[in-house]
């Protein structure tokens, strides 16, 4: 009888950190934006916090009757609403929050430090005035502000990627 005790607890120790395992793994993937210039449009169902130097951010909400509000700060603040749930923001010293929800997100300018997480897509282009200009890096793994070695710069010519959970090395990623 202790033998089958033991037994049914083994199975149900590894049937709950069987769970644990499953549950552990990612449902959302991530973005980190460092010393970016240029261009991102983030369309995402997640969180986006950032800041950016001087420029524009155009904020549409895409779920706006859910219980989030996207929060933008900034000095020389000016807003422009364009629709019920697009507004324009532009000034210097932005911080933006946009937490929870789905959006889409129009950044323009410089100076540009992002995460996100959650899953969607995201087009960069970054600003060169020179061809040897640094218009910043970006991971859809890594924290560029931890990590830099592990980010790449961003790229010239409009580029999409899709931000979602990683893929196991053995999975082919699929666009």
């Amino acid at each position: 009888m202790r033998t089958l005790a033991l037994v049914g607890c083994a199975l149900a120790l590894a049937a709950v950190l069987g769970g644990a395992v499953v549950a552990a793994e990612p449902s959302t993937g991530t973005l980190s934006i460092e010393r970016g210039r240029g261009l991102v449009v983030l369309e995402l169902r997640g969180s986006v916090l950032g800041r950016l130097a001087s420029g524009t951010v155009r904020v549409v909400d895409t779920t706006p009757r859910d219980r989030f509000q996207p929060i933008v700060l900034g000095r020389k603040l000016t807003q422009e609403r364009i629709g019920p749930s697009q507004v324009v923001y532009r000034g210097f010293g932005l911080r933006f929050r946009l937490v929870g929800g789905g959006y889409r997100v129009v950044i323009r300018g410089e100076g540009l430090s992002l995460s996100a997480v959650g899953r969607g897509s995201v087009v960069l282009v970054g600003d060169r005035r020179l061809p040897t200009d640094d218009a910043g890096v970006y991971s859809l793994e890594a924290d560029c502000s931890e990590q830099s070695e592990l980010c790449l710069p961003l790229p010239s010519t409009p580029e999409r990627y899709p931000i979602r959970p990683r893929q196991n090395e053995g999975d082919e990623l699929t666009r």
